[in-house]
């Protein structure tokens, strides 16, 4: 997803309560990835109940399997896990675990966030072990949880601190505009979706590496993720919702 965009930043340390947020534990999105016209594998986001320094956490999982002909035809298998460990009461990320293996390539990552302004990482491709961050950095995955949750105003942009694979940016996330879509249930046909765009950071265990990212979320409170669509150097990767599981918000 990287580079850098020019609006201000938007502070990621406003307290939060649980009902505040719109997703809560239980939640998962499952969706269809296809490379072209060609069904390419499963992707998964759920939201897990988690503990950290025996405090009540979030914890982000992502997960990404190739499937079928297109494993086949290419010989290029995906199968990738991301667990990233977030504290709701101060919107700042704790950890994020990363087991990345596409093709011929592996990755085993862990970061350790301290919200006050720093973070440790373990990664054979990193070699510095220690960095110093804007307090409240996050990582790529929370970031995509974090902009579920602010909201990307109508002929806006949300922009958010991010450290990811070794590298501190600022990630923007802009305003496309709106579309109704025919959905599975429980969502339903004709429902309200808006189309943003962030920008693409690599390693971060989606199928896409480079290319411009639209992504659609219902224009509800929910912001649930529906569709995804990347123009890439050789055709295009999409993502169609497939299934959708609401979560319980804790009361």
């Amino acid at each position: 997803m990287i580079g850098r965009s020019l609006l201000a930043l938007m502070a990621a340390t406003t307290p939060l309560r649980a009902s505040e947020l719109p997703f809560a534990p239980g939640e998962k999105v499952v969706m269809r990835v296809g490379y072209g016209a060609i069904k390419a594998g499963r992707a998964t986001l759920e939201v897990q109940p988690g503990t950290h320094a025996g405090q009540p956490v979030l914890e982000f999982v992502s997960e990404a399997k190739s499937e079928g002909f297109f494993a086949w035809l290419f010989r290029f298998r995906v199968n990738d896990r991301t667990v990233a460990r977030f504290d709701p009461l101060s919107g700042c990320s704790l950890r994020i675990e990363k087991h990345l293996r596409e093709g011929k390539a592996e990755r085993d990552q862990v970061v350790e966030f301290d919200p006050r302004g720093s973070a440790t990482i373990e990664d054979r491709k990193v070699a510095q072990k220690q960095f110093t961050l804007e307090a409240c950095t996050l990582d790529v995955l929370s970031a995509f949880y974090v902009t579920r949750w602010r909201g990307v105003r109508e002929g806006g942009q949300l922009e958010l601190p991010v450290f990811d694979n070794g590298k501190h940016y600022r990630l923007g996330v802009r305003f496309l505009g709106r579309e109704k879509l025919d959905l599975p249930a429980p969502l339903g046909r004709g429902v309200k979706t808006i189309m943003v765009e962030p920008q693409l950071v690599q390693g971060t265990g989606l199928f896409v590496k480079r290319g411009r990212l639209t992504i659609w979320l219902t224009d509800d409170a929910r912001r649930i993720p529906v569709r995804l669509r990347s123009k890439v150097a050789i055709g295009s990767v999409s993502a169609e919702l497939e299934s959708y599981t609401p979560g319980t918000p804790a009361r």
